[in-house]
């Protein structure tokens, strides 16, 4: 019996014309995968428009049907969504690829409309999975799992409240999968995430109003397990738990201040730090493909933003030392966001062997009551239908996405002391295009 050495059992092949091992290409592959990644996270793209500031655009073809990849989890971007289905994946695999998010909607105030400024923000991922045995997988994703950016025009009516506020965040997640049986895979992985906050508004109205920048970030660490199930070709499930992450962002607070202020020497500039405790989630995720060329999948996901129960920054120095205002070394915001389900479904055909056509819904609840309700997160319950293609060569796919996000009108209370107005969030909506590039080594 001839000898089946591991480059043939795992899919690899050895070609002294192409340069030997292909160790050097998967080198090659990640050195540009996290290049980019890292270019496009870190220098002023990230933000997006998700249920509370969480994204899930992990990767086009994942986008494109709603989402549902906790059960098929059988391309790279499975680490993000489920790591345990890479044990699916044959050698080594990448995949890199970014997504257009433009929010748009208005704000309806006594007397005033005003619409959120247009912006486009720039989520990216990356992802390499690795084979190191017949029951052994690696698998290394970047990508955003909060982002928020909302911004209005200079002198509206609730800018006492929020002008412009930004949150990116950037995870690096190394997972760890293992084959317990050929239907059964388990994964666990840890996720270092960097998280950036910063926000633009109107304080001191009483001293005639000046204008207030926030800005710090902070590093904060987590992990996730995840289970696949696989008995059959009609037949997938997959379970998946992420973990809070609790961030302590440390920048400075600076002030545009007025001659009011300055005469009395507030509101100089200082350091300033505030806690938050990033929500952890649950998914699960159920595929069935009831003939060949079509596949259909169902998820549902928890996630715990009742960690969010107030937004506090204590400042280095009081803001207002001695005044009838009090101090103000510290601002707190109540949030009290609420634990909510995103409910997701997709579909997938093969239309050729080139060509895969996608479609996906998602329903997708708000945390916050009408009570706390304010305009960082200004929206309502989301609906979101999409679609896309993907095209495949040989070890190379290509796939796009398609989503259109809208939701109903919203009236809220005003809170004085929070800058807040009566209120009608309305024409809420987002457009969402994406691409992926993946190849398989």
């Amino acid at each position: 019996m001839a000898r089946t050495d591991d480059s043939q059992r795992f899919g690899i092949t050895r070609s002294r014309a192409r340069g030997g091992y292909p160790g050097r290409y998967l080198g090659i592959s990640i050195f540009l995968a996290l290049g980019l990644v890292l270019i496009m996270g870190l220098v002023g793209v990230g933000p997006a428009y998700g249920a509370g500031f969480a994204l899930y655009e992990f990767g086009a073809r994942g986008t494109s049907m709603g989402g549902t990849m906790i059960g098929r989890a059988d391309d790279p971007s499975a680490v993000a969504y489920n790591p345990a289905g890479i044990t699916q994946l044959e050698g080594t695999q990448t995949m890199v690829g970014f997504s257009l998010v433009m929010p748009e909607g208005d704000i309806e105030t006594p007397g005033n409309t005003t619409s959120i400024k247009s912006n486009t923000w720039i989520p990216p991922h990356a992802y390499v999975t690795r084979q190191m045995s017949d029951k052994i997988w690696l698998g290394l994703g970047i990508y955003n799992r909060f982002g928020l950016g909302t911004e209005f025009p200079e002198g509206w009516p609730g800018e006492y409240n929020n002008l412009f506020t930004r949150v990116k965040s950037l995870s690096f997640n190394p997972n760890l999968a293992y084959k317990l049986t050929d239907s059964v895979s388990v994964a666990v992985g840890a996720e270092v995430m960097w998280f950036d906050f910063y926000q633009k508004r109107m304080v001191g109205q009483a001293l005639g109003g000046m204008r207030a920048e926030l800005e710090g970030d902070s590093w904060g660490v987590g992990g996730n397990i995840a289970l696949h199930y696989k008995p059959n070709d009609t037949w997938a499930l997959g379970l998946t738990y992420k973990s809070r992450v609790k961030q302590t962002i440390k920048g400075d607070a600076s002030f545009k201040r007025n001659p009011t202020a300055m005469a009395l020497g507030y509101f100089n500039n200082t350091s300033a730090e505030g806690d938050i405790t990033l929500p952890d989630s649950f998914g699960l995720g159920i595929m069935f493909r009831p003939f060949e060329k079509l596949s259909l999948e169902a998820n549902a996901i928890y996630t715990l933003w009742s960690t969010y129960d107030k937004l506090e920054i204590t400042y280095g120095d009081a803001l207002t030392p001695g005044s009838s205002l009090g101090d103000n070394k510290v601002s707190s915001s109540q949030k009290n966001w609420n634990d909510v389900w995103r409910f997701q479904f997709g579909a997938e055909y093969d239309l050729t062997d080139l060509i895969k056509l996608r479609l996906g819904y998602v329903y997708d609840q708000i945390p916050d009551d009408d009570e706390f309700a304010d305009y960082m997160t200004p929206t309502n319950d989301r609906n979101i239908i999409t679609t896309g293609l993907g095209l495949a060569w040989d070890n190379l796919s290509v796939d796009f996405s398609y989503s259109y996000l809208w939701f109903g009108e919203r009236s809220i209370k005003g809170r004085p002391a929070d800058g807040v107005l009566d209120s009608t969030f309305k024409d809420g909506r987002t457009h969402l295009i994406g691409t992926s590039l993946s190849y398989r080594f």
